[in-house]
C-alpha cells in the first residue's frame, strides 16, 4: 500500500458530519479538515472535477507552467455511507494510474494536496519529509477557520478559509533556502460537493535570486461519473 493510500485509509475513520463540524460558529481547522465526512457531499455516480494550475517565475528551477484536471468519482455507497472512490490525477500523457479505494469518508484530494505540498517544499528547500509533514499538520491543528463568502455556480455561498505559514518561525528557517515563509490556504464549504473549494500553495523565496512557485487547485463542477 502506498503512503498516500495509507494516509487515506487512516483518515477515512473520521465520523463527524460536515454540517455538525461547521455549526459551531468559527470551528478549528483540525475539526473540519481531519474529522469530517467530506464525501457525504458527493452522491453515487457523481464526479467532481478540479482544475490544477502551476505557475513559476523560473522554468529552469521550478519547471514549466502546467494546468490539468483532477477528477474524483463515487462508484458505490455502502450502508454506512462510506464511498468507493476513483481518483484520477491529470490527463493524457501526464495521467497517473487511477486510484481506487473502498470505504472512504474524507476527500483524497486533500491528502494528495498535502503530500504534494511536502514534496514540493522538500525539492525547493530541503528537509525531512516526515518533519515537514509534521510541521504542516501541527500548523493546521492549531489554525482557526475564518468564515468567508465564495462564488460557486454563479452564486455566493458560505465557506471557511484556513491559512497557515508553518515554517515562518521554524528554528531551522535559515536552512530553508529562503522558503520559510511559504504559505498554504484552504477553502471549504458544505455547499460544494467534495467539500473543498480552493487549495493553494505559495512557495516564495525571500532570497534575492530565489524563484517563486504557485500551485492552485479549484473545484470546477459536478457531473455524472465517466
Amino acid at each position: 500500500m502506498s503512503r498516500f493510500a495509507r494516509a487515506s485509509a487512516i483518515l477515512c475513520l473520521a465520523l463527524l458530519p460536515v454540517t455538525a463540524a461547521l455549526a459551531a460558529g468559527e470551528p478549528k481547522a483540525a475539526a473540519i479538515l481531519f474529522e469530517t465526512r467530506q464525501l457525504d457531499l458527493i452522491d453515487k455516480g457523481s464526479e467532481v472535477t478540479y482544475r490544477f494550475e502551476k505557475t513559476g517565475s523560473n522554468e529552469q528551477l521550478v519547471g514549466k507552467d502546467y494546468a490539468d484536471d483532477i477528477r474524483l468519482s463515487v462508484a458505490k455507497v455502502d450502508d454506512k455511507g462510506a464511498r468507493e472512490v476513483i481518483f484520477k490525477i491529470f490527463t493524457g500523457a501526464n495521467a497517473r494510474d487511477p486510484q481506487n479505494w473502498p470505504d472512504l469518508t474524507i476527500n483524497p484530494l486533500f491528502i494528495w494536496y498535502l503530500d504534494r505540498a511536502v514534496s514540493t517544499f522538500n525539492s525547493l528547500a530541503g528537509g525531512s519529509h516526515m518533519y515537514l509533514k509534521h510541521k504542516i499538520r501541527e500548523a493546521l491543528a492549531g489554525a482557526d477557520a475564518e468564515p468567508v463568502k465564495v462564488d460557486y455556480n454563479g452564486k455566493q455561498i458560505d465557506a471557511f478559509k484556513v491559512a497557515i505559514a508553518p515554517f515562518a518561525e521554524d528554528p531551522s528557517a535559515s536552512k530553508m533556502q529562503g522558503f520559510h515563509k511559504s504559505a498554504f490556504t484552504i477553502v471549504v464549504s458544505n455547499q460544494v460537493p467534495g467539500f473543498f473549494v480552493d487549495l493553494q500553495s505559495d512557495f516564495v523565496s525571500t532570497q534575492a535570486a530565489g524563484p517563486e512557485l504557485k500551485e492552485h487547485i479549484k473545484v470546477v463542477g459536478v457531473g455524472e461519473a465517466k
